[in-house]
């Protein structure tokens, strides 16, 4: 085993370190000084050009990282030669070790820090290559997945303690580069800032009763958001269109809801155009079925796109049943919500029962704001809480309304999700409008009320609808007298016939779920988890921006008037 020292080199010069035999590289770039990970040899473990690429990927995403001639380097310090030797010896002691770790040292510093690197994203042909996307790589094993006592997720010891925190958070290589503890709202939320390329800034969120638990579901967060960006698991192959594979190889696209006006960031469904497709697995016909990448995939991907799409229907588990069973749930959430709010359906009220629920009604009764709770339950038969926090105070200038939504099988959970969505967009709003008042400018906001295809993003929806002018939009939602909300017949002890209950009931509704396996393999055997992404032909999906709305081709669902801008944050 040799030791190679590099003060200048180029990306293309890391990919001819270690291919003649096992190799220590020790980097120098500017203040830093990098050794490993061990190369060479055709042993297990992460390759220098991807352990060089996910450091600078986490730096800013404005490194041209993929460029091979992009120089670094830097000078030894000679102050920190014992220091380096020391940390040398120890590497060369247990190679092996070392396969896929790093050694950085701070000159500037005086700091030593170890960090577990992986390889890239979309894979690499040195140390990770992805296999092509197949039907027969879309194929599910079913069998029972019991339950944790008192939750309805699976046991998985891999993500206890600090665990999760270790493997996912690295702030010289991701994927998430920090967490970012948001005291000022109206309960412990946190943010895990997570690394993209090309996606803008992208985190996920935890909002819980205590910092500790709120961290958790942050970083559960950030897997399924990276899940769902682009490919992990499989190299997109399928190029075709769909009069080319036909109904009993892909879903027709015309199923999916098409967009429902002209819009530039799309191309006009033909059966004859060609796009990418990946392999999903139909749970009721039990075989893979091929849906277009762009519906699966939020993130950029190659090749034209026939609808824009959102992160609906991603879910993360301890396995994939799990996975696909969240998703399934958040389907259902985003489905019953829109049906409410584009049929202008009246909701009976519901009951607040729980402790955290009550403590949120009351801070926003603080702020001026009246907790009404719905059930929006529809024909899907999956619990469904449409929330809104309603305006009763004195000041004009105030949004009128804030709404949210919750699904799942436990009605309880989904109402609390639902409270805890609504009570921190609240807070959260008054902050937006402080930091970017243009953006919230009345003028603009009136603007877009009169004219709703120039509604561009999140934050246009909810702002627009929370006009005092747009009162007449949710005048169909009143309060009448509470229920306690109904709790299902459904299996809770055993995951994969809960997933089978709700696969048949809506295959009588000539549904079809259909579950697409996004893990990212490092996460799946370094902590157990598995991420889907859920579609469900014939459901209404979450869109954002009025030109990228999708209700053309939804027979379910039968409005009474126009569709107006939804208020879902």
């Amino acid at each position: 085993m040799s030791v190679v020292e590099l003060t200048g080199y180029t990306i293309g010069d890391l990919a001819r370190v270690g291919t003649d035999a096992v190799v220590l590289p020790i980097r120098h770039d500017g203040a830093l000084t990098l050794l490993g990970p061990v190369v060479g040899g055709g042993g297990p473990g992460v390759c220098l050009v991807c352990a060089e690429d996910t450091r600078l990927a986490a730096q800013s995403t404005a490194v041209p990282r993929r460029d091979e001639d992009l120089r670094l380097g830097g000078v030894p310090s000679p102050v920190h030669g014992p220091l380096i030797a020391a940390l040398t010896d120890r590497v060369l002691a247990d190679p092996d070790a070392y396969r896929d770790r790093v050694l950085a040292v701070r000159t500037d510093l005086s700091t030593v820090s170890e960090h577990r690197v992986r390889p890239r994203p979309d894979g690499c042909p040195v140390c990770a290559p992805l296999p092509d996307d197949t039907a027969e790589s879309a194929a599910v094993v079913r069998e029972p997945v019991p339950v944790a006592p008192g939750t309805l997720r699976g046991v998985n010891p891999l993500t206890d303690g600090d665990a999760l925190f270790d493997a996912l958070v690295d702030q010289r290589h991701g994927p998430v580069v920090g967490l970012s503890h948001i005291g000022d709202l109206s309960l412990p939320a946190v943010s895990a800032r997570i690394v993209t390329d090309g996606e803008g800034v992208q985190a996920g969120f935890g909002r819980t009763g205590t910092f500790a638990a709120s961290e958790r579901v942050a970083l559960f967060e950030s897997v399924e958001r990276l899940a769902g960006l682009r490919p992990r698991r499989t190299r997109t192959v399928l190029e075709a269109s769909f009069a080319e594979l036909g109904p009993d190889r892909a879903v027709e696209p015309t199923r999916l809801g098409l967009p429902d006006m002209p819009s530039p960031h799309v191309v006009p469904y033909t059966p004859d155009a060609r796009t990418r497709w990946v392999h999903g697995w139909s749970y009721p016909r039990s075989t893979a079925v091929a849906v277009p990448e762009h519906v699966v995939y939020w993130g950029r991907t190659p090749g034209p796109r026939f609808v824009s799409e959102t992160s609906n229907g991603c879910g993360t588990g301890n396995s994939l049943t799990e996975a696909v069973l969240y998703g399934l749930f958040e389907v259902a959430e985003r489905d019953a919500f829109l049906m409410a709010w584009y049929q202008r359906t009246p909701l009976p009220s519901l009951e607040v029962r729980d402790e955290l629920t009550t403590h949120l009604s009351d801070r926003l009764e603080q702020l001026g704001y009246r907790l009404e709770c719905y059930d929006a339950t529809n024909d899907l038969a999956v619990p469904a809480v449409l929330t809104m926090a309603r305006y009763t105070g004195t000041d004009s200038a105030a949004p009128r309304v804030f709404f949210a939504a919750g699904a799942g099988a436990d009605p309880d959970a989904a109402l609390r999700s639902a409270a805890v969505e609504v009570a921190v967009d609240v807070e959260s709003a008054a902050k937006r409008a402080r930091t970017d008042p243009a953006e919230h400018d009345r003028e603009r906001l009136l603007g877009l009320l009169r004219e709703p295809e120039l509604i561009r993003t999140m934050e246009d929806h909810v702002a627009v609808n929370g006009l005092p002018e747009a009162a007449d939009r949710h005048d169909f939602l009143r309060p009448t007298d509470p229920v306690p909300p109904t709790r299902p017949d459904v299996p809770l002890d055993d995951l994969d016939a809960l997933l089978e209950h709700y696969v048949t009931a809506w295959a009588a509704l000539d549904l079809e779920v259909i579950a697409v396996d996004l893990t990212d393999p490092v996460e799946r055997d370094r902590l157990g988890l598995h991420s889907a992404k859920v579609i469900v032909p014939g459901t209404l999906p979450m869109t954002f921006g009025e030109r990228n709305r999708r209700t053309h081709g939804i027979p379910r669902l039968r409005p009474t008037g126009p569709l107006l801008p939804h208020p879902f944050p």
